[in-house]
Parts: structure tokens; C-alpha cells; sequence
């Protein structure tokens, strides 16, 4: 993603009436369809190689750069909302992805939990759910680092976001077994995503050493 190609915040304002507690409350509860629209997308997908794309493009995303598109506006808008949208980073496809697929581990694995019984320690799931909580805190940083127009800070998050989604694709590894036989689907599930997170990681540190280039 370079940093040319994204809407930028405006921390002086533009002129408009800011937005009061009740217009962004109803401008999350729309960010959260949008969340869960992509995670529709992507399970209808989930079994295909190019399942990010393919959920990017159905988004009205660009999948060269997971930019935001002229099609990211809602196609019916809302009337309880304001006309004029400042722009923040939950617009961001990366933002919508890190916690659409933040959501899945999350569900997956307490099914996983529920199926493993005692073949799995309190001490493994609470070190799982850590990795997943990290990965998703330093992707969400990583964005907004793209918005501020710093590609280093972004590349540097995205490295740490890495490090948590690998921790997190180990200890899924070590899990006993016995464990993951009674619970092989949301095991396979949890380890496909992780995988897709870490795709989305290297994409974006990409696009940053692109942006950094010159610098």
C-alpha cells in the first residue's frame, strides 16, 4: 500500500461539523457489516488459493495494493449518518481484514477448546490467544502508521505482527495429537488463517520497502 494512494486524516479538520458521539457509533456498527461482509466473502472462498483476492475484489478493493477503492462506499447510504465521511483508518482494508480474520481465529479456536477437552493445557490456550491478540494489535498499529504517512513505523509493526503470527502458527503445531484429531476442521481452519494473515503482513511490509525506497 503507498502511502500516495491513501486518503489521508485531516487532524485540523476540513471544515465540517465534527462528528458527535451518536454519528460515530452509527458509523461503527456500519464498519462492523463491512467486517462481517468480507468474512462472508472470504468463507464462501475459503477453500480457493486466491481466497484474499477474491474477497478483496467482491469488496470493490484494488488487489494490486489493497488500497481503498472509489468502491468502498456503502451502496445504500445510510440516512442516520452525516453526509460528509472523515475518513479513518476502520476504512482500511487491512483494518477490515486483521479484524475479520482476528474474529475467526478467535471463534474457531474456542470451538477448538471446546473439542480438545483436558488434551490441551490452560497454558496453551492462553499463549495461542496472546499470539492472536498480538498480531492483531501490531496490524492495527501498522495501519494507522500508513495513515500518519510513516512507512518505516508501518514495516517495523508489520515485522512485529509477524513474529506473533508465526508464535501462534508454532504453538497451534505443539498442540497434542489427540487434541488436534478431535478437532481437525477447526484446526486446519485456524492454521489457514493464520497463514492468510501472514500473507496480508508480507504484502504490506512490501509495499513499505517500495515507499521507503529513496528515503
Amino acid at each position: 500500500m503507498r502511502d500516495g494512494d491513501q486518503p489521508q486524516g485531516d487532524p485540523e479538520g476540513s471544515g465540517n461539523a465534527p462528528w458527535n458521539e451518536s454519528d460515530w457509533s452509527g458509523y461503527l456498527r456500519g464498519n462492523d457489516l463491512e467486517v462481517g461482509r468480507f468474512l462472508s466473502y472470504y468463507h464462501e472462498v475459503r477453500k480457493l488459493p486466491d481466497r484474499l483476492d477474491l474477497s478483496a475484489r467482491r469488496m470493490g478493493w484494488e488487489n494490486a495494493d489493497w488500497a481503498p477503492s472509489e468502491g468502498l462506499v456503502e451502496d445504500a447510504p445510510d440516512d442516520s449518518e452525516p453526509s460528509e465521511l472523515p475518513y479513518c483508518i476502520h476504512q482500511h482494508p487491512v483494518y477490515v481484514v486483521s479484524r475479520a480474520l482476528g474474529m475467526e481465529l478467535a471463534g474457531t479456536f474456542r470451538t477448538f477448546c471446546e473439542k480438545a477437552g483436558h488434551a490441551m493445557t490452560p497454558r496453551q490456550a492462553g499463549d495461542i490467544m496472546h499470539a492472536f491478540c498480538e498480531a492483531q494489535h501490531e496490524m492495527v498499529m501498522a495501519v494507522n502508521a500508513t495513515d500518519t504517512g510513516d512507512p518505516a513505523l508501518a514495516l517495523v509493526h508489520m515485522k512485529r505482527a509477524l513474529v506473533a503470527i508465526n508464535q501462534a502458527i508454532g504453538l497451534v503445531s505443539a498442540i497434542a495429537s489427540d487434541a488436534r484429531m478431535s478437532a481437525a476442521e477447526e484446526a486446519e481452519t485456524i492454521e489457514s488463517v493464520l497463514f492468510d494473515l501472514r500473507e496480508v503482513c508480507l504484502r504490506v511490509m512490501a509495499d513499505c520497502r517500495w515507499e521507503n525506497r529513496g528515503r
